[in-house]
């Protein structure tokens, strides 16, 4: 019988395993985008297999945060569903307005998916840490 792990045991197993898989899919990606012009000779063949292997390894790297997400005390979880909450509100909202101001003119640039990528990590992160001061004050 194996024993119970207590809430902060279970929290550094599951950062860890996290941690693993999001190492794992960075790697990949990085053999995805650089592999076609540094290792191989845009290999149709080559690039298709390690882009398969990429999306694999983010669907771990997904259950992986699902995992990470449920081992969490149901403080934590709600903080971090409305931090996700916002940033999908900010990246739908700020993202289509963002390709509006392309799209009329009124910005030289083109948007690009990394704009969105840096605006859905700020919000995350501002989120979770706003939030933890909303829930926590007391906890100091």
């Amino acid at each position: 019988m194996k024993a119970e792990l207590n809430l902060k045991q279970r929290q550094i197993k599951n950062t860890s395993y996290l941690a693993k898989w999001t190492l794992i899919w960075l790697f990949t990606f990085a053999i995805c985008s650089f592999g076609p012009t540094l290792i191989w000779d845009r290999s149709a063949l080559i690039s298709g297999f390690f882009i398969i292997i990429n999306l694999a390894a983010g669907v771990g790297m997904i259950l992986a945060n699902k995992r990470y997400l449920q081992g969490m005390d149901e403080l934590m979880q709600k903080i971090h569903l409305s931090a996700m909450g916002f940033t999908l509100g900010a990246v739908l909202v700020g993202g289509l307005a963002y390709t509006n101001l392309q799209l009329s003119g009124l910005i030289d640039f083109k948007a690009q998916i990394p704009d969105l990528m840096f605006l859905m990590g700020a919000v995350y992160l501002i989120s979770v840490y706003v939030l933890n001061k909303h829930y926590c004050a007391g906890d100091e």
